[in-house]
C-alpha cells in the first residue's frame, strides 16, 4: 500500500521500503510494534520510560509528527497530540505485517508524510475457521491475555481479536523510593469483507483501544524525574468502510471510501481529573485505476479526490481557563499516479497531489521513483519526493497558557528529498545500499522567551539537512535459518536561521544497526536480536544544555516449542543484556526481563 496508491511488488518500486512480516512478528513476540521499528534501518525509536510510556518514531532524521501512520488503512495519527501517532498504544499482538517507506511522500498520502510512512496490517479474514490467542506472564508485572477467531468462505469472511496487557512497571522517576509506573492495554479489532460478486468487495474495519499510562512530573529545577501520581488514558475510535468495483476484468477499479478516528487524552493527578484533549479525522475518498497492458509494457494510471476534516478540542478542570480550545480544518485532495513497467526489468512511476486547505495557502507535492533490474542479479533503484507537514493544533494555538503560547502564524513544514541505491540478490544472499538526502524549510521550532517564562514555537528561516546511508542484508542459506543486518549512518542537523549556524538534531543517533537471526526446525524456533543505538544528543532541562546519551544495544531473545499442530509453549527475554540506558534524559527504562506464555493457533 504505502509505496504506490495501488499494489506494488518490492523489487519494481524505487522506493526505500521494509517489511517486518508476520513471521518476524510471531518469532519474537514482543509487546508492542516500536519495539521491531527498532531493526529497520534509519528509524529511531525513542521512549520517555518503561512499556507504556510515550514512545516517538523518528525516520531519517525527522520529527516524530513527520511519520505519518496507517492503521488497516486508517490514519491513525493524532490531532490531540501533536499530530504524532501514539506508538506506546499499538500492541504487537494480532498484526500481520508492518511496512515502512522512507522519504517524503506527500504526494501520495499527504500531510505528515516527511520523514516516511508506516503502515500496519492488523489480521485479515479468509476461507476457513480458526482459533487464536496467547497468555503470558513474566517480569515487572507484566502479563498477557489475547483471543479471536475468524470465520470464512470464499465469498467473504469476519475477524475478530482482543488483547489486555497490564504490566505494573518500574519506578521511573529519578530520586529512586516512589510508586511503580505502571501500564494497561486493552485493544480490539474487527474486519469483515464481503464479494458480492466475483469482480467486487465491500468491507468494513472497527478497532478501539484503551490505554492506561502512569507517569511521572518532571522537575526542570534537577531536570529529572520527581515521582507524582500522574496518570493518562488515551482511548482511539477508528472505523472504515469502504466498496471496490473491478470492470473489464480487473483493468478499470474504482474504490469509494469513509474513514473516522476519533481519539481522546485524558490526565489526572490521583485519578483527580486535570485536563482532556480530544482529536478526530474524517475523511471521504474516491479512487479509479485503469491500467493497460501492450507487449512487455504495462501502464497503470491512478486518480483520487479525498476530503478530509480534522477537529481538535481541549478541555481544562476551569472551565474558564484560557486553555479550553474548539478548534476545526478542512482540506481537499487531488491525486494522480503513473506507473510504467516493462516486463519485470524495469518500473517507473510519478505522482503529483493538489492540496486545498481552509487554514493555510494551496499546496502541491510532487514524487517519482524508478527501478531497473540489471544482469547477475543486480538492481538499481532511485526516488524524488517533496514533503509538507501541517502545523498541529497544539503549535498553533497551545492548550498550557502558564508555559506555552502558541503561534497562530505558523505555516506549513516544507521538504525535498531523494535517495538512490543499488542491490543484489541471489537464491539465498541479498544485499541493498541507499544514500539519502533530504532538506527542510520552515521547521517548526522551539522557542522560548525568558523575560516572560514562556515557550513558544516559530518557523525557521534556516534550511535543515537530513542526510545519509543504509545498509540492508538477508541470508537464508537454508529453509530453517534467516539471518538478517541493518545498519544506518545519519546526519541530520537544524538551521533555525538562514545562514546561521546549524546543530545537529535530537535524539538521533549518528550511528544505528541491528542484527538477527531466526531458526525454525521441527517442532522448535529460537530467534536472536540486537538493536544498537549510537550516541546522540538531548537537552538537559536544568541548564538548558546539551549533553550525549551513551550508546546501547539491546539484546533479545525468543523461542518456542509446539506441542502439537494447535499449542506452542513460548519464551522471551527482553535486553538480555541488562543494559543501562535512557532514551530521554531523565527517564529510566526497564532492565532485564523473563517472560513465557502458551500460543493457541487453531484452524486456518
Amino acid at each position: 500500500m504505502t509505496a504506490a496508491r495501488t499494489p506494488v511488488a518490492i523489487d519494481l518500486s524505487g522506493a526505500s521500503i521494509s517489511v517486518i512480516d508476520g513471521t518476524t512478528l510471531t518469532a519474537f513476540d514482543l509487546p508492542l510494534a516500536a519495539d521491531y521499528l527498532r531493526l529497520v534501518p534509519s528509524v529511531a525509536v525513542a521512549s520517555t520510560g518503561p512499556l507504556g510510556a510515550q514512545t516517538q518514531v523518528r525516520i531519517r532524521g525527522a520529527e516524530a509528527n513527520q511519520t505519518l501512520t496507517f492503521i488497516d488503512g486508517i490514519k491513525a495519527n493524532d490531532p490531540a497530540s501533536g499530530g504524532e501517532f501514539r506508538w506506546e498504544t499499538l500492541l504487537a499482538g494480532g498484526l500481520d505485517k508492518v511496512e515502512v517507506l522512507r522519504g517524503p511522500q506527500s504526494a501520495l498520502w499527504g500531510s505528515e508524510a516527511i520523514g516516511g510512512v508506516v503502515n500496519v496490517i492488523t489480521r485479515t479474514p479468509n476461507a476457513g475457521t480458526a482459533l487464536f490467542g496467547k497468555a503470558e506472564a513474566g517480569s515487572f508485572g507484566t502479563s498477557t491475555l489475547a483471543g479471536g477467531g475468524n470465520l470464512g468462505t470464499d465469498q467473504g469472511g469476519v475477524t475478530a481479536q482482543a488483547a489486555y496487557l497490564s504490566s505494573t512497571g518500574i519506578d521511573n522517576s529519578a530520586v529512586q523510593g516512589g510508586d511503580n509506573d505502571g501500564f494497561h492495554n486493552f485493544t480490539a479489532t474487527g474486519k469483515g469483507v464481503y464479494h458480492p460478486s466475483p469482480n467486487s468487495e465491500v468491507g468494513l474495519i472497527a478497532r478501539y483501544v484503551s490505554a492506561t499510562t502512569n507517569f511521572d512530573d518532571f522537575d526542570y529545577s534537577i531536570g529529572q524525574s520527581a515521582d507524582a501520581p500522574l496518570s493518562s488514558n488515551a482511548e482511539a475510535f477508528a472505523l472504515r468502510g469502504y466498496a471496490r468495483l473491478d470492470l473489464y476484468d480487473g483493468r478499470w477499479s474504482q474504490q469509494v471510501e469513509a474513514v473516522l478516528n476519533d481519539t481522546r487524552n485524558t490526565n489526572y493527578d490521583d485519578r483527580a481529573f486535570l485536563n482532556q484533549s480530544d482529536g478526530s479525522i474524517g475523511k471521504l475518498a474516491y479512487q479509479t485505476t485503469g491500467s493497460l497492458q501492450s507487449g512487455d509494457f504495462s501502464h497503470v494510471m491512478t486518480g483520487a479526490v479525498e476530503y478530509e476534516r480534522q477537529t481538535f478540542t481541549s478541555t481544562d478542570v476551569d472551565p474558564l481557563a484560557l486553555s479550553n480550545q474548539d478548534r476545526s480544518r478542512d482540506q481537499t485532495s487531488l491525486i494522480a499516479d503513473y506507473r510504467l513497467t516493462y516486463a519485470q526489468i524495469f518500473s517507473a512511476s510519478g505522482s503529483v497531489r493538489h492540496d486545498i486547505n481552509s487554514q493555510y495557502a494551496n499546496t502541491t507535492t510532487f514524487r517519482a521513483s524508478a527501478a531497473l533490474a540489471l544482469a547477475q542479479g543486480f538492481r538499481a533503484h532511485a526516488s524524488f519526493g517533496e514533503g509538507v507537514s501541517d502545523p498541529s493544533f497544539f503549535d498553533l494555538y497551545g492548550f498550557f497558557p502558564a508555559f506555552f503560547v502558541g503561534n497562530p502564524d505558523l505555516i506549513p513544514e516544507t521538504s525535498q528529498g531523494w535517495d538512490a541505491g543499488i542491490g543484489w540478490k541471489s537464491q539465498a544472499f541479498a544485499v541493498d545500499v541507499t544514500w539519502f538526502r533530504t532538506n527542510l524549510t520552515n521547521e517548526i521550532v522551539s522557542t522560548y522567551d525568558f523575560a516572560t517564562g514562556l515557550a513558544g514555537v516559530a518557523n525557521a528561516s534556516g534550511t535543515s539537512e537530513r542526510r545519509g546511508l543504509e545498509l540492508t542484508a538477508t541470508l537464508n542459506p537454508t529453509d530453517w535459518l534467516e539471518i538478517a543486518g541493518t545498519y544506518a549512518y545519519l546526519d541530520a542537523t537544524e538551521q533555525q536561521l538562514a545562514k546561521g549556524l546549524a546543530s545537529r538534531e535530537l535524539r538521533r543517533p549518528k550511528n544505528s544497526g541491528s542484527l538477527s537471526a531466526q531458526v525454525a526446525k521441527g517442532a522448535w524456533t529460537a530467534s536472536v536480536a540486537a538493536a544498537f543505538v549510537g550516541e546522540r544528543y538531548d537537552t538537559d532541562f536544568a541548564t538548558f544544555t546539551r549533553i550525549t546519551l551513551p550508546a546501547y544495544t539491546l539484546v533479545t531473545l525468543a523461542g518456542s516449542y509446539r506441542i502439537n499442530d494447535a499449542i506452542a509453549l513460548t519464551a522471551r527475554i527482553e535486553n538480555a543484556g541488562d543494559a543501562r540506558y535512557h532514551d530521554v534524559v531523565g527517564y529510566r527504562t526497564r532492565g532485564f526481563g523473563a517472560f513465557a506464555g502458551v500460543r493457541l493457533n487453531w484452524g486456518k
